[in-house]
């Protein structure tokens, strides 16, 4: 296995590990230059540009994910973006002071918060809430799938 292959492989792998830790930026443009990497270093002969095209698109889907859910989220769940952005940020903080668990909590009781102030509703508060968690834990997974499919492709690529 060559340098740039080995390279490729690692932008890969790094892509996953990136896209499957909470709030993380960058994984699948990881993934997408690993594929482009190892494309280049191999004279755009291999893999063929129809498989770097359908890796490319399903790194726009899995990208996109991220960005159309705010808005899944207004149109479901009836919670504004502000209040989605605010509780993206408590629970980024939430993250970094205390870990994983604390993220999904400080986003939950943010929402929660914030929804019942402007709603007064109790019940549309908590579904509101369980709506972004439920979006936002989707919009992860798509992502971390696209990642791990795009490794896999580019594994199964070296080895044959």
């Amino acid at each position: 296995m060559s340098i740039v292959t080995a390279a490729a492989i690692g932008l890969l792998a790094a892509g996953v590990a990136v896209t499957a830790l909470p709030r993380l930026p960058g994984g699948l443009v990881l993934s997408l230059a690993g594929v482009y990497v190892y494309w280049a270093a191999n004279g755009f002969a291999e893999p063929s540009a129809g498989v770097v095209v359908v890796l490319t698109l399903g790194c726009l889907l899995g990208l996109s994910s991220k960005l159309i859910r705010p808005l899944l989220v207004k149109k479901v769940g009836g919670t504004p973006i502000r209040t989605t952005t605010i509780a993206g940020t408590v629970g980024a903080v939430c993250f970094l002071i205390w870990g994983t668990a604390a993220l999904v909590a400080g986003t939950f009781l943010t929402v929660f918060v914030l929804e019942y102030l402007r709603r007064g509703d109790v019940a549309g508060s908590l579904a509101a809430s369980v709506v972004v968690l439920a979006a936002t834990f989707a919009s992860k997974a798509v992502r971390t799938l696209v990642a791990v499919a795009m490794l896999v492709v580019m594994v199964l690529v070296v080895l044959t």
